[in-house]
């Protein structure tokens, strides 16, 4: 039996917590996974597939079961036992709400690994959730990068076998007990073959966060406003103008940051060329994706805009810079959602 501190949960049972479950049932010695179920009848589709999860590779692959999961369906008892490794795979906009009653459950020798779009995340949990510095957990970030969907509520489609993800923690100067626990999330994490995860030093972590934020503050609202798929945004001269004012104002927010100077980052590497570099090469790699946010969208679902261009806008009015371009584009994501939400879209 492994021990308590090896157990792990999973937070956010879509297609990238899904994918992630699979991915460590899958190993030779599998770690204890216990699954958080938000809704009961999720709850209830895991036991009526004997607690197994599915995954093909490619619509027409063949299924890979794999099951001796645990299961939760949170608010259905008050389990106070400590959750000492924590996946959380929901939407940015959701992760406060989700985490509020877990807290009891999770301290010092917890450790939470983020897998989500977006930047701020830590920044509210600690404001809001975890408000004590002495008893916050040890943070690390996931950044994915593969094309992976579902079928169902047990069945996930992973799109090829090209994907990978990076890994890291977030550099908090956690006491040594602390950073082992972490460590081992970590090492964890590195051993599955689907998942193709690559550790990161902080720094380099966070240098990489930023790049594929700057390409989600343009591909995500445009995409999500035009409804088109990712690969359309390059063909329309007309927001040509458009897409490099928002890298020109993300750029700036980028090279002005703190952070720049705290972990000695280039800040050469966010200019506003860089950066449509960058737009450029996702794009190619994604010409087919359906970026997430149109697809919250077109199914009226909330969207992660206040954590995409959201975080842009906030941190640029923080240090007095112009963001306009970035503002307007949450404001209309914003309105369009609502709109949707209220339409029942």
């Amino acid at each position: 039996m492994p021990s308590p501190s090896h157990s792990i949960h999973i937070l956010g049972l879509g297609s990238i917590g899904s994918f992630i479950a699979h991915s460590l049932r899958s190993l030779p010695t599998p770690p204890s996974v216990t699954l958080l179920a938000h809704r009961k009848s999720l709850y209830d589709d895991f036991a009526s597939n004997g607690w197994k999860l599915g995954l093909r590779v490619g619509e027409d692959g063949p299924l890979d079961e794999r099951g001796g999961f645990n299961a939760e369906l949170l608010g259905s008892s008050a389990s106070s036992d400590p959750i000492h490794n924590l996946i959380v795979a929901v939407k940015a906009s959701a992760t406060v709400a989700a985490l509020e009653p877990l807290r009891h459950r999770i301290g010092p020798q917890s450790t939470i690994c983020l897998f989500q779009n977006g930047m701020g995340q830590i920044e509210d949990l600690n404001q809001r959730v975890f408000i004590d510095p002495s008893s916050r957990p040890t943070y690390m970030l996931g950044i994915m990068r593969h094309g992976v969907y579902l079928r169902s509520s047990v069945e996930a489609i992973l799109s090829g076998t090209s994907g990978n993800a990076s890994l890291g923690v977030v550099d908090s100067h956690k006491q040594t007990a602390q950073q082992l626990q972490a460590q081992h999330l970590l090492d964890t994490l590195l051993q599955p073959t689907a998942l193709h995860c690559e550790k990161m030093e902080w720094p380099d972590l966070f240098r990489v966060q930023l790049l594929k934020l700057a390409s989600n503050c343009v591909l995500n609202p445009l995409t999500a406003l035009l409804d088109v798929r990712n690969g359309r945004i390059k063909d329309n001269a007309d927001i040509q103008p458009l897409q490099r004012q928002i890298l020109t104002e993300v750029s700036s927010v980028f090279q002005s940051l703190p952070e720049m100077q705290e972990l000695s980052l280039d800040r050469h590497q966010f200019s506003t060329e860089s950066l449509e570099s960058v737009l450029r090469d996702t794009i190619e790699k994604t010409a087919q994706n359906s970026s997430s946010m149109r697809e919250d969208i077109l199914k009226g679902r909330s969207t992660e805009i206040q954590y995409i261009n959201g975080w842009i806008v906030r941190r640029a009015r923080a240090m007095g810079l112009d963001c306009e371009a970035n503002s307007s584009l949450a404001q209309l994501v914003l309105a369009k959602s609502g709109f949707t939400m209220d339409n029942g879209k």
